[in-house]
């Protein structure tokens, strides 16, 4: 009676217990590796985010200063009645850093936009 009973058991175990060890081993590697993959990219995404933001900065800080130049050249040719001026009449301009300015003058009011890169910034004097 135990001979029957053992070979009743043995019939529902699985043939070979070893492969199906190795391919839960083998899932449990390819989901960490997943996780880690995921979690580098997102982490690779961030640094990039901040990168592409400190760049942002820079050349924000350059189309100010781009502005503020279109307005101090508008301002001194005001001033300075026919004085020629390094960008003529100062309606446009262009730095050594590559940013640029746009100036109008309508009445007593100045209107400077400069631009750097994907950043534009303006200012306004009125006098």
């Amino acid at each position: 009676m135990t001979n029957y009973k053992s070979q009743m058991t043995n019939k529902f175990q699985a043939p070979n217990s070893k492969s199906q060890k190795g391919q839960v081993m083998l899932l449990t590697v390819m989901m960490l590796t997943g996780v880690i993959l995921s979690t580098t990219s997102l982490v690779a995404l961030l640094v990039l985010y901040q990168i592409r933001q400190t760049t942002d900065v820079i050349a924000s800080s350059q189309a100010i200063f781009a502005a503020d130049a279109g307005i101090e050249c508008a301002l001194y040719r005001e001033v300075a009645k026919g004085t020629p001026s390094e960008w003529g009449n100062c309606s446009a301009g262009k730095l050594s850093n590559g940013a640029e300015f746009k100036t109008e003058t309508q009445g007593n009011t100045i209107k400077s936009a400069g631009k750097s890169r994907r950043s534009a910034r303006a200012f306004k004097a009125t006098f």
